[in-house]
């Protein structure tokens, strides 16, 4: 179990929060820890430039602050020596180490939640995943039988239809067939019957012309007979 020590964190501020490193490998922490620093050295760079009078002012100040501590320190002996430490320096001290204990216990519980809380997320989400592929695979597996059936269905439909205008086409084609073959038949035997009528009018034209000369031949006749008779009857007459 890794131990997550309160002196081996590195507390870097950035912009607007405190960024907390803590690597097993130091390397990566003076890597990471320099990074951040010259990132937040050149967010203070540039963020000289534009500070106030007043923030200057406090600067200084500050400054001054800091090098009276420093003086304090220097002059007084029981701080700057281990050797001279007071007892309640040393008490400080004491309650120092127990409160970095305390941390370094607190550390360890909240490594050991976080690490449980990970594990069980990542089965959580490992079986989220489990789950959620399952489904697809039984949504997918539902939609190919459907996609499969309605296809079935959709060939038969079509065949049978096709099956039937074929066969409603065939039967046109012998319709118009046999239409096409009794017209023909019937215009064969309109104009055998136009031939016959010519021939029987021409006929019955003959018939009548020679009805029309055996008649005037036969009224010559009958005025020749008449003729002839008148005139015997007139010879009796003159005779008697």
């Amino acid at each position: 179990m890794r131990r997550m020590a309160l002196k081996k964190l590195k507390v870097i501020p950035k912009e607007g929060y405190l960024l907390l490193l803590d690597f097993d490998d130091e390397d990566d922490d003076i890597k990471v820890s320099e990074e951040a620093l010259s990132e937040v050295k050149s967010q203070a760079f540039d963020k000289n430039e534009n500070i106030s009078p007043q923030a200057e002012a406090d600067e200084d100040m500050g400054d001054e602050v800091d090098s009276i501590l420093d003086k304090s320190e220097l002059n007084n002996p029981a701080i700057g020596k281990d050797e001279n430490i007071s007892p309640q320096v040393k008490g400080d001290e004491d309650m120092g180490h127990e409160v970095g204990s305390m941390l370094d216990k607190s550390g360890d519980d909240i490594y050991k939640t976080l690490h449980i809380k990970r594990k069980l997320m990542e089965t959580y989400v490992k079986e989220s995943f489990k789950g959620s592929n399952q489904k697809l695979e039984r949504f997918c597996k539902m939609n190919e039988r459907e996609r499969k059936n309605i296809n079935n269905k959709f060939c038969e439909q079509y065949i049978t239809t096709f099956q039937k205008s074929d066969m409603v086409v065939q039967k046109f084609n012998e319709e118009k067939e046999k239409s096409v073959n009794s017209c023909q038949k019937e215009q064969q035997a309109l104009k055998l019957s136009k031939c016959s009528q010519n021939q029987t009018l021409e006929a019955v034209k003959e018939m009548h012309e020679k009805s029309m000369e055996v008649l005037m031949n036969l009224g010559t006749k009958n005025e020749d007979m008449l003729f002839g008779v008148d005139g015997e009857l007139r010879k009796k007459n003159v005779y008697v």
